[in-house]
C-alpha cells in the first residue's frame, strides 16, 4: 500500500512490542527470552495470529531472539536480573566516577561474545533461522546498546547527573571512554552480523538519557559524544536519533551533531508544532500506545489528518500486550483505515 499527501508520500507504521509475541503465544516473557524453542513457538503463533486480524493491514516483525538494549553493558560487566515475566534489567555497577573509569578503561579490547548472554543470543538466533529459513535472522539480532548518556546512566545510576556538576573533567573522559567502547561493540556486532563495520549510507542511535541534561550543557556533554560516534559508524550523511523526552529548548542542538532525521517518540514535553516550527529536519510522530486504545474512529482519524496536514513522512503508532488483553486491537486497525483516505494503491 502506498499512501501521498501534497505530493509527499507518507508511511504509516504500526510497530509491535516484543511483550505481544510471548503474550499471543500463552508463555512467559522469560521462556521467550532463554527457551529457542518456545521463542520460536511464539514468534510463528504471533505472526498467524496478528494476520488473521489485521489481514491486509497486518503489521510486520521480522522473528529474532528477544530484543535487548543492554546488550554491550552487559558484556562489559553489568550485572542483570530476569524475573518470570518481565524482561532483563541491569543495575548500576560503578559505584563512584572512579569506578566508572576503571570499569571502562578495563573493557578496552573487550571480548564481547564471550559473554554467556551474548553467546544464548548467537545460539537462539541461530535456531530461529532453522525454523525461519526464509527471514535473514543476523546472529546478534537483539543484542544491542544505548548511546553514551543512556549507558552512563545505566553504569552510574542518577548520580552521573551530580558528577557532570562535581567532577566535570573525570565525567567528560568516562564519556569519552564510554562512547569509544560503545562504537567498538556497534563494529564488532556488525562483524558478527557479517556487516560492513563502518556504513556507507549512515547509522543511527538511541540516548533517551540524554533529554535529563541540561540544553546549556548539551555542547560540552552529549553533542560532541554523538557526533563522534555517528562519524566513526558511517562515512555517509544519514543520522537518525531516537531520543526521548527533549523539550523545545533541546531542539536546535540536535544541528550540533548534524542529526538528519528525528524520532521523539515519547516526549510529553513537545508539541507537533514546536517540532515543526524548531527543526529544519525530518521527523515522525507516534500516537502513543496507551493513548490510541482510548480514542474513538472519528478521535483517531482526526489525529492523523493533522499530522498528515503537517508535513510529517512517518506516522507511527504501537500495539503489545495492554493491547491485547483488553481486545483493544481494533484501535490500532482504525488507526491504519484512517489512511485509506492517502492511499493511491
Amino acid at each position: 500500500m502506498k499512501y501521498f499527501y501534497a505530493g509527499q508520500e507518507i508511511y504509516p507504521v504500526v510497530e509491535i512490542y516484543h511483550d505481544l509475541i510471548p503474550y499471543i503465544a500463552g508463555i512467559t516473557e522469560k521462556q521467550f527470552y532463554m527457551d529457542a524453542v518456545k521463542c520460536a513457538d511464539a514468534w510463528q503463533a504471533s505472526e498467524a495470529a496478528l494476520k488473521s486480524y489485521f489481514g491486509a493491514y497486518c503489521p510486520d516483525r521480522v522473528p529474532g531472539a528477544a530484543p535487548l538494549s543492554y546488550g554491550h553493558l552487559i558484556s562489559i560487566g553489568a550485572p542483570y536480573t530476569l524475573l518470570e515475566d518481565s524482561e532483563p534489567n541491569i543495575k548500576p555497577f560503578a559505584g563512584d566516577i572512579d569506578e566508572a573509569l576503571e570499569i571502562v578503561n578495563q573493557a578496552r579490547g573487550a571480548d564481547y561474545g564471550a559473554h554467556p548472554l551474548c553467546k544464548h543470543y548467537v545460539e537462539v538466533n541461530r535456531y530461529l533461522q532453522s525454523r525461519f529459513p526464509s527471514r535473514k535472522i543476523p546472529p546478534l539480532s537483539g543484542y544491542g546498546f544505548e548511546g553514551v548518556v543512556t549507558s552512563a546512566v545505566l553504569m552510574r545510576g542518577q548520580d552521573v547527573f551530580i558528577d557532570i556538576y562535581e567532577e566535570p573533567e573525570k565525567t567528560l573522559e568516562f564519556f569519552r571512554l564510554l562512547n569509544e567502547s560503545i562504537i567498538d561493540f556497534c563494529m564488532w556486532s556488525s562483524r558478527v552480523n557479517a556487516q560492513p563495520p563502518v556504513s556507507s549510507f549512515g547509522s543511527y542511535l538511541c540516548d533517551d538519557f540524554a533529554a535529563l541534561i541540561p540544553p546549556g550543557l548539551w555542547d560540552e556533554f552529549v553533542t560532541p559524544f554523538w557526533d563522534k560516534y555517528y562519524s566513526a559508524r558511517s562515512t555517509g550523511s544519514y543520522r537518525f536519533l531516537h531520543c526521548e523526552g527533549l523539550s523545545k529548548a533541546h531542539l536546535p542542538y540536535l544541528e550540533h551533531a548534524m542529526i538528519t532525521r528525528f524520532q521523539p517518540s515519547v516526549s510529553e514535553k513537545l508539541n507537533l508544532s514546536d517540532v515543526k516550527a524548531s527543526l529544519n529536519i525530518p521527523f515522525d510522530w507516534l500516537l502513543y500506545a496507551w493513548k490510541v486504545t482510548q480514542m474513538s474512529d472519528s478521535e483517531i482519524q482526526a489525529w492523523v489528518d493533522n499530522v498528515v496536514e503537517a508535513g510529517v513522512f512517518k506516522i507511527r503508532t504501537q500495539i503489545g500486550k495492554y493491547a491485547w488483553m483488553n481486545n483493544k486491537q481494533d484501535r490500532i486497525l482504525a488507526f491504519m483505515r484512517a489512511f485509506d483516505k492517502y492511499r493511491v494503491e
